[in-house]
């Protein structure tokens, strides 16, 4: 019985999440004419929600352990790169290998600089992202001596960014982030480590490990984000980042962590991700249609509609939240 009743109370915030979203689009298609729930429009809507779900559960690792690592985008664009160029060398399969173990190894080396150095997490990503974006622009300046560009991923090798391989590229994330975070031992030593170390290492958990540990995993989610992004832009190149203009990538994701945190109260928070992402790019696609310039003003408008979501899910609260 009560695992029943927990069943319901799972289900029950999903569906009316999902509802909300439907109708908004219903509403919206209407206002277009038909043209807002038109197959290619949808595709895109999802896909880019994809890229970012990716990048979220990434950070759901990082969160849990209350640190902050601010160099993610700049991670993920060297994996773009370096995955575009293993691929069209080598095909799909090392576009795939290369772009985890850039995520994977990266995020380590993080994990690593955060734990032994004792510098703030936040502090040291800004410094580490840009020495990444400072790499890539060393990069660049290489295949320019070489009368070349950036690199871009032939179309042929961009079916991973596709229907339907990127939607089974989500299930498996989907899968995956959910038993690592929610049922295995990293994720729950994770999250005590970020609510109280002293406490977790009183428990006999090894700090060093967890952190460790939870960079290789978050490695491998950012890792993804890199060779799906790369994949889904096949055959465009994607532009150089500079001066922390890499934090843009993560602004999606990390906006569907903050509303998944507001909505875990009733939806697992590994769940409401990807439907916060939805969310996030419908608003942007709306913002497209109705005329609304892409880029600050579009980003801010949804930073307001953020702002507003805590507040609604904040009312009733006493006292300071942190």
């Amino acid at each position: 019985m009560s695992n029943s009743v927990n069943i319901k109370k799972t289900l029950i915030p999903i569906f009316v999440f999902i509802a909300l979203i439907v109708l908004f689009a219903l509403v919206f298609n209407l206002a277009t004419h038909g043209k807002f729930l038109n197959a290619a429009n949808i595709n895109n809507i999802l896909s880019n929600a994809i890229l970012a779900s990716f990048t979220a559960w990434g950070f759901c690792f990082i969160m849990a352990l209350n640190y902050m690592d601010l160099s993610v985008g700049a991670v993920i664009m060297i994996a773009v790169y370096v995955s575009g160029e293993a691929g069209n060398a080598f095909g799909v399969p090392a576009l795939v290998v290369c772009g985890l173990a850039v995520g994977v190894a990266v995020m380590t080396l993080n994990f690593a600089i955060f734990t032994w150095t004792r510098v703030p997490s936040w502090v040291a990503g800004l410094g580490l992202a840009l020495i990444y974006e400072g790499c890539i622009s060393i990069y660049q300046k290489y295949k320019e001596t070489l009368g070349g560009n950036l690199v871009y991923l032939d179309t042929k090798y961009g079916i991973l960014g596709r229907a339907p391989l990127i939607y089974v590229a989500f299930a498996i994330g989907l899968i995956l982030a959910y038993i690592l975070y929610n049922r295995s031992a990293l994720g729950l030593n994770a999250r005590s480590v970020g609510s109280n170390p002293n406490v977790a290492r009183a428990m006999g958990i090894n700090i060093t490990r967890t952190l460790i540990m939870t960079g290789i995993v978050s490695g491998i989610f950012i890792g993804c984000a890199g060779f799906l992004r790369e994949s889904f832009s096949a055959g465009s190149v994607i532009p150089v980042p500079q001066s922390l203009s890499s934090l843009a990538v993560i602004f999606p994701g990390f906006a569907a962590i903050f509303i998944a945190q507001v909505l875990g109260k009733w939806i697992n928070m590994i769940i409401a991700v990807p439907f916060c992402a939805m969310l996030i790019y419908l608003c942007y696609n709306v913002f497209a249609m109705t005329g609304v310039p892409l880029g600050t003003i579009s980003e801010t408008m949804i930073a307001l509609f953020i702002i507003i979501f805590g507040l609604i899910a904040q009312r009733g609260n006493k006292g300071v939240v942190k």
